[in-house]
């Protein structure tokens, strides 16, 4: 399922590098990715990292300056690739029908796990860690989740605020959990994980009643 606008995960082939090749940034970030997706990133060195790309620690300090630069630099690419896969996933459903547009989102989130596995598992494994990129990912895409609720249940006479954060959230995350435990935990089919994540997801649009939204945001504006 190709996503118009997007950046198409695989179109980046590892291969060994040699120093002699002068190394390109991308080259050294798709090492280093492969690594941190194996090890986490608490556990990585310049040295895995250099081992794996075929190269020296020397090219990689002057590349990136520093561990924690190429670490952010990975992460920083990762997370840009898979929010503008996903922000062409949410232009494309924009006509659909509510129910057929979360389907879509969800399929095309397990779509990019499919074409980039070691992307996705950069993001979302190792949450123990002290900076989550998974976190950042949520913080990515929630808002225009959330605004794509707010637009739904407007038209169907319910004008919720706040609420809408806490059910995108809610969306997302049951989506990226059943990803995670199908890459990195269980190693679960991916077709069998998306199928759950589907029927999830409209599981919840389906019995969330907007009165239940409406409560939320009104004990927020209590005194």
């Amino acid at each position: 399922m190709a996503k118009s606008g997007a950046a198409d995960p695989s179109g980046r082939r590892k291969r060994k590098l040699n120093t002699r090749n002068r190394p390109t940034d991308a080259e050294l970030l798709d090492a280093a990715r492969a690594v941190v997706a194996e090890q986490g990133g608490e556990r990585v060195t310049m040295d895995m990292i250099a081992e794996h790309a075929g190269t020296t620690r020397v090219t990689l300090y002057a590349h990136f300056g520093s561990r924690d630069e190429l670490l952010e630099r990975v992460i920083v690419r990762e997370l840009d690739e898979f929010a503008a896969w996903m922000f062409a996933a949410y232009d494309e459903g924009l006509d659909m029908p509510f129910g057929a547009r979360a389907r879509h989102s969800v399929e095309a989130t397990f779509e990019y796990a499919r074409r980039n596995p070691e992307g996705l598992r950069v993001l979302l494994a190792h949450r123990q860690e002290a900076e989550d990129p998974g976190r950042r990912l949520y913080a990515t895409l929630e808002p225009r989740v959330a605004a794509r609720l707010r637009e739904n249940y407007a038209t169907r006479g319910a004008n919720i605020a706040a609420s809408a954060d806490t059910l995108a959230s809610l969306m997302i995350g049951m989506s990226l959990d059943i990803a995670y435990r199908a890459l990195i935990v269980d190693g679960a089919d991916i077709d069998a994980a998306c199928d759950l994540a589907v029927t999830a997801t409209l599981a919840v649009l389906r019995d969330v009643r907007p009165e239940q939204l409406l409560a939320i945001d009104a004990s927020l504006t209590r005194p």
